[in-house]
């Protein structure tokens, strides 16, 4: 095994050695570094291993200044920051090492649970103040404190609870502004809990980490940050001129004094917050009343160097490439200027003084800085990836205009009366500013062309819940489409699973004991190019997001198949077999974003079952690739994931969340909850954004619409969306940009007053409680699985008692 010196981080392969360190797999990715979970053989323990970008590896100066205030973060003796244990450069890579944390962030366990008990989150937040006031006491700024950054060690419980590591310093102080770097496009911070000084590119010190944390600590209280808006210039905005809301109007039972307290270490003069993250910390504790205990009042448990941790890495989804909205979610700011120590205490204020010479006054209320047309957001749009809460850092363009001057130098913004007007417009920050407006713009695109807005499902506005349906043999009422182009291809076997290329140009059907791998020719009748022999390969399919594999759902795994040679007609393209020891009964196949891992629902065994798909293709496929089961019970069926969970239907009529993380570690204990979702829920589907999940109740005769983030923070009112759709509905796709779903209506169970056929359904009509069901498409016997050819233009349906493959165009569909 040699050295391997990348490109970017993202070329580094699996088995690869950085400074000594084996690169086992990867974690997550922001846009100036790549995490990884590697091995250190020299002290036999694993570690997160963080790859510099080579824009910032090319730097001398930063370069030299990020390896020190690394080892500068990493000598602040404070149980709280994340242990760094080396900082370096190898062969042209910068890299981190640093403790790997197997607790997740706390960011993620909001999201899961929703609002924590205030005892709890005044417990992370006194942690993450005690490890801010010990790096702010050598000099050091985090500038990017979120909870995304704070990690748990472990699980709490009653005799042991929760143990907060802070990560990323070395990234977030002022190390990219004094190298200039902010000024060529690359920006530090998270809208949500950046500090108006730091948005006007005034000086920062521990007080700017102090507004974040209370931005955090709004989050944890009531399950968002105080300013969260429909896009990053509202956002801006509001954190320089917006006073924040109240905690107690949502959560009543809160004294009224942590408002107060909030207010307080939000003030948007560094001088009227409190001098330090820990005074924060205990006021907020005795607002509480919870006492003046902090983060140490207690022993601590010990944390040996040698023990397994896991960095943060913010909404990162499965670790494989983000869309467009996933990169622009991550979107942030900070100031050019350098970090400023503390300031000194005006004791006649209790509260810092200013240093000499920065400017402290408060922006008085206005309309707000004003856009030019070309740049400001479309009415009600949404930025890309909707919410800036959870992003990672990321790189944003310089932006200029055709003679070179920066796209802002006509606009200043308004201060108080008789003050000179400040341009913060002409500071750094304009450049990142105009550019978050234009990703606004963006997401109002997409909105109309991807579907992510509201035929889209986007559940963002909806806030009803509806019942769920019980079991049914009902025909729901709808007339059949006329006028709509269709064709069938007789196909060599019982037709099941069916997935197209990520290019469109070939179709892979599962036949039972065979796939066969057709060729798109652009009209309704594909070609047969060959047929693979895969015994047992008689239900779904997948395609790794590069699309050189497939994964067919085989016995008790999968049969991996090499495209390229399948569709070029090779002999034998199997690349081999996944298989676990007891499982059976496979149905779907589920890659994670990051190809990686592979996860086989095995309905026979009521388990699902984990693979590491990636160390089978590299190191050859063996025994070894199995990791595990996950028990669901109730015949676990469909599958669909965001990243962070993976949603599981099962026949019985529940429904599984799965931790993914915890699949691919320790998938014994990965599920979350389970929850009822009907009678016989058989197929999953997510929106585009991920915050509708869409399940066919094959029992209730029905589609159901779930709201995501509810699933495991209130599980008993997530179901926000119901249409009756036909009898036994199997299969669901999204087209039009998902403003309409595509069912599989089976008729299963064979009634005589119910007919086969495709429903379409308004996916907005859906949310929205009006009638959706739009009409029916005709079919053969059994239709079974869908998907979508070429450009979007070509619906595939399998039907498995007329051994076919039924086209249908898509553009006469209503």
């Amino acid at each position: 095994m040699t050295e391997h010196t990348p490109g970017r981080p993202d070329d580094l392969a699996v088995g690869s050695l950085v400074a000594g360190y084996r690169l086992d797999g990867r974690i997550g990715r922001g846009g100036m570094a790549v995490v990884f979970r590697a091995y250190d053989h020299r002290l036999d323990r694993l570690v997160a291993l963080k790859v510099l970008s080579p824009e910032l590896a090319s730097d001398a100066a930063f370069r030299q200044r990020f390896i020190r205030e690394s080892r500068a973060a990493a000598a602040v003796d404070d149980p709280h920051i994340i242990p760094v244990f080396e900082a370096g450069e190898s062969e042209g890579v910068l890299f981190i090492a640093m403790r790997f944390v197997r607790g997740g962030d706390v960011g993620s366990l909001v999201d899961r649970v929703g609002p924590l008990p205030a005892a709890r989150a005044a417990e992370i937040i006194a942690q993450t103040a005690s490890a801010l006031d010990a790096a702010h006491a050598i000099g050091l700024v985090h500038r990017d404190v979120k909870p995304a950054n704070m990690l748990l060690d472990g699980s709490p419980s009653h005799d042991r609870p929760d143990h907060v590591y802070l990560s990323d310093f070395g990234l977030s102080k002022a190390s990219l502004a004094v190298t200039g770097l902010t000024a060529s496009g690359q920006f530090l911070g998270t809208l949500n809990y950046i500090a108006p000084e730091q948005i006007e590119g005034r000086p920062v010190d521990g007080r700017t980490d102090q507004y974040a944390l209370a931005c955090a600590t709004f989050e944890l209280l009531c399950g968002q940050p105080p300013f969260s808006r429909e896009d990053g210039v509202q956002v801006i905005y509001a954190q320089l001129h917006e006073q924040p809301p109240s905690l107690r109007r949502r959560r009543p039972e809160l004294p009224a004094e942590v408002d107060d307290v909030i207010a307080t270490a939000l003030a948007k003069s560094p001088d009227d917050r409190y001098p330090s993250c820990g005074d924060f910390a205990a006021a907020l504790r005795t607002a509480l009343g919870l006492g003046t205990a902090g983060a140490d009042s207690g022993p601590l448990r010990p944390h040996p160097a040698t023990e397994l941790a896991m960095p943060a890495v913010a909404d990162e989804p499965g670790a494989g490439e983000p869309s467009a909205e996933a990169a622009a979610r991550g979107a942030g700011i900070a100031a050019a200027a350098p970090a400023q120590p503390f300031a000194p205490v005006d004791p006649s204020r209790g509260r810092p003084s200013a240093p000499a010479g920065e400017e402290t006054q408060t922006a008085e209320p206005s309309s707000g800085p004003q856009l030019p047309q070309a740049t400001r957001p479309a009415a009600g749009a949404a930025a890309p990836g909707g919410d800036t809460r959870r992003g990672l850092t990321e790189p944003m363009g310089a932006g200029r205009s055709a003679n070179g001057s920066t796209a802002s130098d006509d606009f200043d913004s308004p201060g108080p009366p008789g003050a000179p007007r400040r341009s913060w417009w002409r500071s750094p920050l304009a450049i990142g500013l105009l550019v978050v407006a234009a990703l606004a713009i963006g997401g109002a695109i997409a909105a109309a062309t991807s579907g992510h807005g509201k035929g889209g499902g986007h559940g963002t506005s909806v806030l009803r819940t509806v019942s769920l349906p019980g079991c049914t043999t009902a025909t729901a009422k709808a007339p059949t489409l006329s006028g709509v182009a269709s064709a069938t291809t007789v196909t060599g076997g019982s037709p099941f699973g069916v997935a197209v290329t990520p290019d469109g140009q070939y179709t892979f059907v599962t036949v039972g004991n065979a796939v066969e791998v057709l060729r798109n020719t652009g009209s309704l009748t594909p070609t047969l190019v060959q047929t693979i022999a895969a015994s047992g390969a008689d239900k779904g399919d997948s395609f790794t997001s590069d699309g050189k594999y497939l994964v067919a759902a085989a016995n008790s795994g999968a049969v991996v198949i090499n495209v390229a040679q399948a569709v070029q007609g090779a002999p034998d393209p199997i690349a081999g077999w996944l298989t676990s020891p007891s499982g059976k009964g496979a149905v779907e196949v589920l890659i994670s974003a990051d190809n990686e891992f592979a996860f086989v629902t095995l309905q026979g065994s009521a388990e699902m079952a984990v693979f590491n798909l990636r160390a089978a293709l590299t190191q050859g496929f063996s025994a070894a690739d199995f990791i595990g089961y996950v028990p669901l019970g109730n015949q676990p069926v469909g599958m669909a994931s965001d990243g962070t969970f993976i949603y599981v239907t099962n026949l019985g009529g529940t429904l599984s969340v799965v931790s993914a993380k915890e699949a691919e570690t320790t998938p014994t204990s990965a599920v979350v909850t389970t929850l009822n979702d009907g009678c016989g829920s058989a197929r999953a589907l997510l929106s585009a954004n991920n915050k509708v999940l869409w399940v066919t109740a094959r029992q209730s005769d029905a589609l159901l619409a779930f709201d995501t983030a509810r699933l495991v923070s209130d599980p008993q009112h997530a179901l926000i969306g119901k249409v009756m759709v036909g009898e036994v509905p199997l299969g669901e796709i999204f087209v039009d940009h998902g403003t309409r779903i595509v069912i599989a209506d089976s008729n299963l169970n064979g009634l005589r007053t119910a007919t086969s056929n495709l429903a379409v359904v308004d996916t907005a009509a859906v949310l929205d409680g009006k009638p959706a069901l739009l009409g029916y498409v005709p079919t053969g016997l059994l239709p079974r699985q869908l998907a979508v050819a070429g450009d979007g233009s070509t619906l595939l349906v399998t039907d498995q008692n007329s051994h076919e493959l039924q086209a249908v165009r898509v553009a006469d569909l209503p």
